[in-house]
């Protein structure tokens, strides 16, 4: 298939496959999110205003990577039971712990996609 007539929006920067579907509330898909980096989640915590990099990823390479922040996240809490959730995740930190994890997100964020600095800053 020639991607002539799609965008870089419809391509996934980390496995380069091109998606057609667009999201819908409600609605299984196979297409593309957007991911900020670091992820807007963790300024809210913070109360500070977001400010980051966004990726266009495709719903199973946005999954995978949110399970890798899941482990970065657990890894910085210092806790013993593994915890599935990043919001539960972020209750349990101090301040200090979730801006650790922020920084370290957003390295490996860029080295897991390969980010060449070809993304949307804000």
């Amino acid at each position: 298939m020639s991607d002539c007539c799609f965008g870089k929006e419809n391509i996934c920067e980390k496995c380069n496959k091109i998606f057609t579907d667009k999201w819908r509330i409600n609605i299984t898909y196979k297409g593309i999110d957007i991911h900020h980096n670091p992820p807007e989640f963790i300024s809210t915590f913070l109360n500070e205003p977001w400010s980051g990099e966004f990726y266009n990823l495709c719903r199973d390479c946005h999954i995978e990577l949110h399970r890798e922040i899941k482990n970065i996240l657990h890894k910085n809490s210092n806790g013993l039971k593994f915890i599935n959730s990043e919001d539960w995740l972020l209750k349990k930190m101090t301040i200090n712990q979730i801006k650790k994890a922020r920084d370290e997100i957003y390295l490996f964020t860029k080295k897991w996609v390969g980010d060449n600095d070809n993304t949307t800053t804000t």
